[in-house]
């Protein structure tokens, strides 16, 4: 039995979650999320593999010195859907690795009526999952990987990972797949919405 570890982008497995089950009627809003069967979504796509499903996300959330209520609330909220997806991951089998920091960003006031723009930049997550494949794959700590990412900044730690010998599986969203990562897998898995709505009816459903 082969040793695959997956790799997730946390925070863009969410966003694209988030925008099937907002299509589906199934949520409002994407902090609505705090629980999805992550195992059922991907097992059936390594039959015969022993597999650790690790999910990269913030370690820290941080709203800085700002005291605008609205940023205060909007961290706080973010803070308890993390902790109540965090929970579920562990129930579920499914290693939470906090990497890098949530801050907030503060725009320029609109010139014409003040109005003030914020919003969460993750910062150190993609950083921190390179590292990982990087090192793992050095220390022979698995024989295959697959990501569940778009993000191209992985590329060259994937370079590094079949320079080694290893074979890598990219895992992409129904038409949302990343040209370069399809081009450097070996091979690539498609989720399917309806699947993504099911994983999440039966996980709130347990």
């Amino acid at each position: 039995m082969k040793n695959t570890i997956i790799y997730i982008d946390g925070q863009n497995f969410l966003y694209k979650v988030s925008e099937r089950l907002i299509a589906a009627n199934l949520i409002s809003d994407k902090q609505d999320i705090h629980s999805i069967n992550i195992r059922e979504l991907l097992e059936p796509l390594f039959p015969n593999h022993n597999l650790e499903i690790r999910y990269y996300g913030v370690k820290k959330i941080s709203s800085g010195r700002s005291r605008d209520e609205g940023i205060q609330e909007k961290s706080k909220h973010f803070a308890d859907s993390l902790r109540r997806l965090k929970n579920y991951l562990k129930k579920n089998g499914v290693k939470y690795i906090g990497k890098g920091s949530l801050k907030v960003r503060i725009n320029e006031p609109c010139k014409k009526c003040g109005f003030v723009e914020y919003h969460f930049q993750e910062k150190g997550v993609d950083v921190g999952i390179a590292i990982d494949i990087v090192r793992d794959a050095l220390l022979r700590k698995n024989d295959e990987i697959a990501v569940l990412s778009s993000d191209t900044d992985l590329v060259p730690a994937l370079q590094v990972v079949k320079g080694n010998g290893m074979k890598v599986s990219y895992i992409s969203f129904s038409g949302q797949a990343t040209t370069s990562l399809v081009k450097l897998a070996n091979k690539h898995f498609v989720l399917k919405d309806a699947d993504i709505c099911k994983a999440y009816i039966d996980s709130i459903n347990e």
